[in-house]
């Protein structure tokens, strides 16, 4: 959408310092598709996108040319409501993901609606997080694992997800600090099984440096927890 690439060049910074700070922490990404834009201006930008005639439109426009599109692109989809359409709209998007940024912007609402899920979130949400794992996609994978993170680490959570997770490691660095990440934040909630899975001969030995890494780091898990990790560490 052309008046949408016109809005993205009026909010970028200027200097292109923004744009240079970005391309140092979102490596993976092609630095001349970099425009400079903030994520406060991307996010109302994407607000004005879904209430214009247009939004369906911005959905079905893909490839983008612009990092920046990906992420308003990434918001639009977020407000969706219908979950058979977000879905669709997942899919479609994915493929063309190749950064973390986007991939951890994605949130979309109907898996937080108790309406869409027919209060059965793990019913709905495990088989899509599975098959997006089985991708040979980083950033897909990436996506699937932060699924069960998001969403079912309260209502719908069972060990068994932890298990998923931890077979989700295809060797790639992005996917591993996703699956880490995951397992930090099990910690809070579900400390005996995120231990159990974190020291689990099944975890790679990077992950399990990683997960153990962030549980010490989060202001979220408990002084006895983090000093159990500290060992474990110390074992490893």
């Amino acid at each position: 959408m052309k008046w949408v690439e016109n809005r993205l060049h009026e909010l970028a910074d200027t200097g292109g310092e923004y744009r240079e700070f970005n391309a140092r922490i979102v490596a993976t990404v092609d630095p001349t598709t970099m425009l400079g834009v903030r994520v406060p201006r991307l996010r109302a930008l994407a607000r004005e996108v879904v209430r214009s005639e247009d939004r369906d439109a911005f959905l079905a426009e893909l490839p983008h040319r612009w990092y920046e599109e990906y992420l308003v692109h990434a918001f639009v989809l977020n407000d969706t409501h219908e979950l058979d359409r977000t879905v669709d709209l997942l899919d479609a998007l994915l493929p063309y993901v190749d950064n973390w940024c986007v991939c951890d912007a994605l949130n979309p609402r109907a898996f937080h609606d108790g309406r869409e899920l027919h209060g059965d979130p793990a019913g709905t949400l495990v088989p899509l997080a599975r098959r997006w794992m089985a991708s040979p996609r980083t950033y897909t994978r990436r996506f699937g694992v932060s699924v069960l993170m998001r969403d079912l680490l309260g209502e719908g959570y069972d060990p068994s997800q932890l298990g998923l997770a931890v077979a989700a490691d295809n060797g790639e660095y992005y996917v591993r600090m996703m699956i880490a990440w995951y397992l930090a934040e099990a910690l809070v909630s579900h400390e005996a099984d995120a231990m159990a899975a974190i020291a689990s001969a099944a975890t790679n030995p990077q992950v399990r440096r990683m997960a153990i890494q962030k549980g010490i780091e989060s202001r979220r898990v408990d002084a006895t927890t983090k000093e159990a990790l500290r060992r474990m560490r110390r074992r490893a």
